[in-house]
C-alpha cells in the first residue's frame, strides 16, 4: 500500500514540476527559466556528489536513524 502511494505521489510531483516549468516559460520568459534550471541542476549535482562522498567515507552509518 505504501509503495503504491509513494509511486503515485512521485507521479504527481513529476507532473506538477513539468506543468510549473511550462507555466514559468509562459509567464516569465525562456531565458530566465533556463538560467534558473541550470543553476538548480548545478546545485542538485553538488549536493548529490557531497552525499555520495559522505556515504563512501562513512559506510557504516547506513542512512537510517537509530531506533
Amino acid at each position: 500500500m505504501w509503495t503504491f502511494l509513494r509511486r503515485q505521489f512521485l507521479y504527481f510531483l513529476v507532473g506538477f514540476v513539468i506543468a510549473f516549468v511550462i507555466y514559468l516559460f509562459i509567464k516569465i520568459g525562456a531565458n530566465d527559466v533556463l538560467w534558473g534550471l541550470g543553476v538548480g541542476a548545478i546545485g542538485g549535482l553538488v549536493v548529490s556528489l557531497a552525499f555520495f562522498f559522505l556515504e563512501r567515507k562513512f559506510p557504516e552509518s547506513g542512512g537510517s536513524p537509530p531506533a
